[in-house]
């Protein structure tokens, strides 16, 4: 029996948004990483998959028997995500709205029948969606201004 989908959702979620990420793609010009970069943020508009700037849980899920027999597991958790829009100039409605555009593509691409869209995460569960709470943060500092947006895709697997 598998002990958590956990790990294949984070990597298909991670797979679905780097290939969007490429030219033509709904993430196009977003630089998508897994967990926190090691290095400066030097990047203008971010995809945090699996972790936000502010060092959050990653992850947060619960597993229940799914039968009687004890032979299945159900698995419901959440991964967090953080958009993160940032530029020299302090107009803050133009970095809201790209961080929130970057969460609506990410959106679409969890939606069915959209173009390119997933909602198993490349077999790794049930299904996913954009769900929970989500989170503005915006800052105006010298040199420009930043939109952070926190928000969950949540999933569903069963553990067999």
């Amino acid at each position: 029996m598998d002990v958590s989908r956990i790990p294949a959702a984070i990597d298909g979620l991670l797979a679905l948004c780097t290939t969007a990420a490429k030219p033509g793609g709904p993430l196009h010009r977003v630089h998508v990483y897994d967990g926190p970069p090691v290095t400066d943020l030097a990047d203008h508009r971010m995809l945090f998959i699996g972790d936000t700037p502010d060092n959050l849980e990653s992850v947060a899920g619960t597993q229940t028997f799914a039968d009687l027999g004890a032979g299945q597991r159900a698995e419901t958790f959440a991964i967090t995500c953080t958009a993160v829009a940032r530029s020299g100039d302090t107009t803050m409605k133009a970095r809201r709205d790209s961080a929130y555009a970057i969460m609506a593509a990410v959106e679409r691409l969890l939606r069915p029948g959209e173009p390119g869209a997933d909602i198993t995460l490349g077999g790794a569960v049930l299904w996913a969606h954009v769900s929970g709470d989500i989170a503005l943060s915006q800052l105006q500092y010298a040199k420009g201004s930043l939109a952070k947006l926190t928000f969950a895709v949540t999933c569903r697997a069963r553990l067999t």
